[in-house]
């Protein structure tokens, strides 16, 4: 049995405790928690049946109290993943950690020496490669039935209303203070587009920019706060009222689930959603917002043997979900995963769909549990795919990538060397 301890009870700290005790509860046990906000703390020692003793309040008290555990699944926010691995690794523990690591390449550099000084084993959670979805499409790639991998184009459609939550009004905002868009959200398609090349990156140019989410594009009437008499919400889709409370169920997005969110609250009221609306950020106009994150990007790679890769993420779209076009020397592989669907076509025998096993759960086509599957089979010593392990030495492409992007983007899309570059 491994002893695990949690840091960060948000949604992904929730989502790997869920995961370990649904799935692998004769593997894992949770023992030690630790998160800012006394009631989430509080629900989630009840719930894992962990003692008032292992629960802690603030990181700098669950570090003081030393070992608590074999491993631990650091879920705390972009820019605190370095510190708090670094004191991880100098405990001991094994570790889980959410994405990204840093988005400085220096500080990734120093993850990967630290880990192979300590001992100590780590995976960073790009969970997608860890879907059956993506896998079958690498397993096709490697089969070699389409040949050599000439050209990928891979699409993130962010969704209009998960930009506007996430990257406008919430957590991703502000580049300075977590991460640029393209690190915070794509840095798991870069992954993938990493691992089906089989690496090689050899220069990266990036266009994008923050172009709609700004004061001059308020529509006429905008007030600073949809509660606050707001004369356009008639026909904005950002209207946070219809977005988090007002939506039918046959028309809402995730975001009407995300009370807890929203409220910091668990099992939140209406008038708690209201409020939290009338005071806090999710409440704020997208157009009057102290967002900085570009809201479309697309990133040209090129690889050795003359390959290319072109990655676009855009806030404008109304899904949430990822499209990916392969072309081979002698067939191509287009996939859309919001539909597990992959189709094969080979240019002398004809096209077929490929079946995909579905996941029956809400976690990122069952990537979530495959992570914590592969995470506590490498601990227990059991047969893991190593060469498809996101390590930390691995996860360096993928940021490195995406900061090298984010350096092109702010220097007019200027082509990037990216084997000298530093970050």
């Amino acid at each position: 049995m491994i002893n695990i301890a949690v840091l960060g009870l948000g949604s992904r700290g929730n989502g790997y405790m869920t995961i370990a005790k649904l799935f692998r509860r004769k593997q894992a046990n949770i023992v030690a928690l630790c998160d800012l906000l006394p009631d989430r703390l509080a629900k989630c020692a009840k719930r894992f049946n962990v003692p008032s003793e292992m629960c802690f309040g603030s990181d700098k008290d669950f570090f003081a109290a030393g070992k608590l555990a074999d491993a631990v699944f650091i879920c705390t926010q972009d820019r605190d993943h370095y510190e708090h691995a670094v004191q991880a690794i100098d405990l001991g523990y094994h570790i889980l950690c959410e994405k990204p690591l840093s988005p400085s390449v220096a500080e990734c550099e120093d993850l990967i020496r630290r880990v192979e000084e300590k001992g100590v084993k780590m995976l960073v959670c790009h969970v997608l490669r860890y879907s059956d979805y993506y896998r079958k499409i690498k397993e096709i790639i490697d089969s070699g039935i389409i040949g050599e991998v000439v050209g990928i184009n891979h699409t993130e459609n962010i969704g209009y209303y998960h930009f506007a939550h996430s990257y406008v009004r919430g957590n991703w905002r502000d580049s300075t203070t977590t991460s640029p868009m393209i690190m915070a959200k794509t840095c798991h398609d870069l992954d993938i587009i990493h691992w089906y090349m089989g690496g090689g990156c050899e220069s990266i140019s990036s266009f994008g920019q923050l172009k709609h989410f700004k004061a001059e594009n308020a529509p006429e009437g905008a007030a600073l706060r949809c509660l606050d008499g707001c004369q356009a919400k008639e026909n904005c889709p950002f209207d946070a009222e219809r977005l988090y409370i007002t939506a039918p169920l046959h028309k809402a997005t995730f975001l009407k689930f995300r009370g807890r969110t929203l409220t910091n609250k668990d099992n939140p009221s209406k008038e708690d959603k209201y409020d939290a609306l009338r005071n806090g950020d999710y409440g704020r106009c997208v157009y009057h917002s102290d967002n900085n994150v570009a809201d479309h990007q697309v990133v040209n790679m090129k690889f050795s043997g003359g390959r290319v890769a072109t990655l676009t993420a855009t806030a404008f779209s109304k899904g949430c979900f990822r499209t990916s076009h392969i072309m081979g020397t002698r067939g191509e592989i287009i996939g859309k995963d919001s539909r597990n669907k992959v189709t094969l076509r080979i240019f002398r025998n004809g096209t077929k769909k490929v079946k995909v096993k579905t996941f029956p759960f809400p976690f990122h086509l069952g990537g979530d549990v495959g992570i914590v599957k592969d995470f506590l089979d490498m601990l227990e010593g059991k047969p893991t795919i190593q060469k498809d392990l996101t390590t930390v030495d691995v996860t360096l492409f993928s940021h490195k990538m995406a900061m090298a992007a984010e350096h092109s983007r702010l220097n007019n899309g200027a082509s990037v060397d990216f084997e000298s570059f530093k970050g």
